[in-house]
């Protein structure tokens, strides 16, 4: 079964939900626009389906594979019912808001707030010569106080890109996709394997024996930052490790961009996980030192006149 026959179609009712349609399906669950019925408002809901380890019967209801998969497909359950109780503790305004979940189906659902607006991939894509300095530093720290707020409830998010990262209209951030969270001090030995997304993860989250932590997904801020100014995603981290032929940012990029940023993004993608910064506070000093504007190129004057930019 695909992933694109895997999805429940439009009219699916999970009283008072109704499904409008689907907004995204990935490998490990799908992403639905819903209508409440109560107070007639969208709301998104993400439904558990590891397409791998699961598929739908003929009423709809996902099962196992194969008797070999059931053992994996109840122990993501269980992470992805961590991710309800992770995000459900937290209250930040640029971290994705939970209202409600459920079981249903043999599996277990999320209902999230619904906000207008797009992803930040879909302007790195728009715009492959790169953000203005203006625009991400619109959208990164206010993104740094909410990722600050998950490692300080004692969690990782360790899926940050670009396709994770929800903007509003006025450029305002919010935080998405909880899917592959794990407590901050779990053990190496209780920790499931991550999830992998080439260039944004660090080489921690590629080796089994990796440790990771709040230096883990801030590479992947500062791998996500270096995308916006490049227009495309970095090298593999497998691949630095064992020749690392990316040029530093602060000498690639130093006649459109401030030495402070291009710094800080060379210091969050160190390949070596104990020469980054280790909390997001000291990447935060390093990022919103003194700005100088003067190397602001026509690429922002593009980018400031995009309608969402500007906050109403």
């Amino acid at each position: 079964m695909s992933v694109q026959n895997s999805q429940l179609p439009a009219g699916t009712v999970f009283d008072p939900y109704t499904i409008e349609k689907t907004l995204s399906a990935g490998g490990f669950s799908i992403v639905y626009l819903a209508k409440d019925a109560r107070n007639d408002q969208y709301v998104v809901i993400k439904e558990y389906l590891p397409i791998k380890l699961a598929q739908r019967d003929e009423n709809f209801k996902v099962i196992p594979r194969s008797d070999d998969c059931k053992g994996r497909l109840y122990e993501g359950r269980q992470l992805f019912l961590l991710e309800v109780s992770a995000l459900k503790r937290l209250d930040h305004p640029n971290v994705v808001r939970i209202t409600d979940s459920f079981d249903a189906l043999d599996t277990v659902y999320i209902v999230m707030e619904y906000r207008p607006g797009k992803n930040l991939q879909h302007y790195v894509r728009q715009h492959p010569a790169g953000l203005s300095e203006h625009l991400i530093r619109t959208i990164f720290p206010p993104l740094l106080e909410g990722l600050g707020a998950v490692h300080n409830s004692g969690l990782l998010h360790l899926d940050i890109k670009p396709g994770n990262i929800h903007l509003q209209p006025g450029g305002q951030p919010i935080l998405l996709d909880f899917g592959a969270v794990i407590r901050k001090n779990m053990s190496r030995s209780m920790q499931p394997r991550p999830v992998v997304t080439a260039g944004f993860s660090p080489i921690e989250q590629h080796d089994p024996k990796g440790y990771c932590g709040p230096w883990t997904d801030i590479y992947a801020i500062g791998a996500t930052i270096r995308s916006c100014i490049e227009g495309t995603s970095p090298p593999i981290a497998t691949e630095r490790r064992e020749k690392d032929k990316m040029r530093p940012a602060t000498s690639l990029f130093k006649r459109k961009y401030s030495f402070a940023l291009l710094e800080a993004i060379d210091w969050a993608m160190e390949v070596d996980p104990l020469l980054r910064p280790q909390t997001i506070e000291g990447f935060m000093a390093a990022f919103n030192k003194t700005v100088d504007h003067s190397n602001d190129t026509v690429v922002q004057r593009i980018v400031n006149h995009l309608p969402w930019v500007h906050k109403g």
